[in-house]
């Protein structure tokens, strides 16, 4: 879409209201995927008031994450006059007052902490908010979507689950296998997150979401955050009118409460291309010879895909659900 096609009232809309993305994935401690923190910049410059970034993951350990998340704090305190660390909504809505980006924290898989269940309640008080269970491979949780053999949710994983829930973080089954994802929904008493993902029927890709898992999702009260991962939304570009064909689905399918903006945007797009080649069990499609890489748009492009709800007759109120509404309601909830 053309940016002049942008209409002055949904260029007022975006400005009055709250835009919130659910990842950013940061460059993490010592390893680069083209995310450096430079880029949260071009979130503040675009009018966008909230984003998570990720500091551990499956591959990662206790002491790197002690670490990583000392070290992005330091970072979101470093510059009080744009950042403002999200441990609660409020925090969310006073960034949009005060022209800043609030930033949470996410960790991409529970393999990091080990059996460990004790230090989540640490990591809670040091700010984290959004646990995803597993990183595209399986762990002691649970299924990871790209592995071949999904056994659902472990025992231990139903106390992981039950552990997040009881601190008052979020449960989050993006990249997560597809039959522990529909176990963790039966067992879940607090709405779920898949963070960042596209939708199957629409893509089919391992990372997308089937439509008994959006059913189940809306019945637990969750949303989908849809990614702008070029590979998942199934256009080259990454182009906003083709997340729309994803976002319109889930709509259609479960109404405008269960979908949000989960973009995983990254900049420097050839150093996640390297990252993700070397790392076959996570990422299998980068050893065929048809993976192109991964592309994304910007932050700024996002108020494009605000436009194509408005041409297509979405009305305000569920508008404002989706750029927002349906992530604070969830986080009002849990946090």
């Amino acid at each position: 879409m053309d940016r002049q096609m942008i209409s002055e009232a949904t260029r007022d809309f975006w400005n009055k209201n709250v835009i919130w993305d659910m990842l950013y994935p940061l460059d993490m401690m010592e390893q680069s995927y083209g995310a450096p923190e430079k880029y949260l910049d071009d979130y503040l410059t675009a009018g966008v008031s909230f984003t998570s970034i990720c500091f551990a993951e499956d591959a990662s350990n206790l002491e790197y994450a002690v670490k990583a998340i000392a070290q992005q704090r330091k970072l979101i305190q470093s510059r009080p006059d744009a950042f403002i660390h999200a441990l609660t909504v409020d925090d969310v809505l006073r960034a949009k007052k005060e022209s800043k980006l609030a930033i949470g924290m996410q960790t991409h898989g529970t393999a990091w902490f080990g059996k460990n269940l004790g230090v989540l309640e640490v990591f809670h008080e040091l700010g984290l908010r959004v646990v995803q269970l597993a990183f595209n491979a399986s762990n002691s949780v649970g299924g990871g979507c790209s592995d071949k053999a999904d056994g659902g949710l472990t025992t231990f994983g139903a106390k992981v689950v039950q552990e997040i829930e009881r601190l008052g973080m979020i449960v989050d089954l993006a990249h997560t296998g597809y039959r522990t994802t529909l176990d963790v929904m039966e067992l879940a008493s607090q709405p779920v997150l898949f963070s960042h993902a596209g939708v199957m029927d629409v893509h089919q890709h391992y990372r997308n979401i089937r439509n008994d898992q959006l059913k189940a999702m809306a019945g637990n009260g969750g949303v989908l955050g849809l990614s702008g991962n070029s590979a998942y939304i199934g256009d080259d570009a990454g182009a906003m009118s083709a997340i729309f064909k994803h976002l319109d689905h889930v709509v259609q399918l479960v109404g405008p409460d269960h979908v949000g903006f989960g973009f995983d945007f990254v900049f420097e797009t050839e150093k996640l291309d390297e990252w993700a080649k070397n790392l076959e069990d996570e990422w299998p499609d980068s050893k065929k010879s048809s993976f192109n890489g991964f592309r994304f748009q910007r932050p700024k492009d996002v108020i494009e895909l605000v436009q194509l709800m408005f041409d297509h007759g979405y009305p305000e109120d569920a508008v404002k659900k989706i750029v927002s509404g349906n992530f604070i309601r969830v986080c009002r909830q849990i946090w």
